[in-house]
């Protein structure tokens, strides 16, 4: 279950919800210790879903977040922001051409300088 899926929930709901994946974790640990789990990365999602319940349980009690953010408010990523198409066009072509690719050096004068 999708944390945003969660927070629209109620905190009863959520407890029941909650309540709901323990019983079935405890169910797949028997199915795995008697041999009948075919499927074990089952319980993997279980335990990640119980850890997101609470989490988001424990947030909602102190008085965190309690409704899904829109888009609007979601937080800005960091990183280059990318040019719109209009920017792009505009940018000159001559900028590219004058810079100069940088010189290698050749093996032969790295170890010159190493040795100097």
């Amino acid at each position: 279950m999708k944390p945003a899926e969660i927070r629209k929930l109620s905190v009863d709901e959520i407890e029941a919800k909650l309540a709901d994946s323990r019983e079935e974790l405890m169910k797949l640990r028997f199915q795995q210790v008697t041999g009948q789990l075919t499927d074990t990365s089952r319980l993997r999602l279980v335990r990640r879903d119980i850890a997101r319940l609470q989490t988001i349980l424990k947030e909602m009690q102190a008085g965190g977040v309690t409704a899904p953010q829109t888009e609007a408010e979601e937080p800005k990523r960091k990183g280059r922001a990318k040019k719109s198409a209009d920017e792009a066009e505009a940018a000159p072509v001559e900028e590219k051409a004058a810079a100069k690719p940088r010189a290698r050096k050749s093996k032969a004068a790295t170890a010159e300088e190493g040795e100097a």
